[in-house]
């Protein structure tokens, strides 16, 4: 069983790149999303077992994101 992952990230190569190397450790991407608004509706809809996040990002950032995630997480 492989380990399911959210990768945040404003910047479209770093994204690819950091998807890129978490497939040669067996961590399976579920999904991409480019804010911390992004990062939370993901989070809901795939349930991933980790979420890799960017903290400077424009509009929603990953601190944003983090409180987000944290009242999510605490609700369960």
């Amino acid at each position: 069983m492989s380990i399911r992952a959210v990768v945040i990230d404003d910047d479209q190569d770093t994204l690819d790149l950091f998807c890129d190397l978490l497939a040669t450790h067996d961590i399976h991407v579920v999904g991409k999303g480019y804010n911390g608004k992004e990062a939370v509706f993901l989070f809901q809809k795939l349930k991933p077992d980790v979420v890799f996040l960017d903290v400077s990002m424009p509009v929603y950032d990953g601190l944003y994101a983090l409180e987000k995630l944290e009242r999510l997480i605490l609700m369960q």
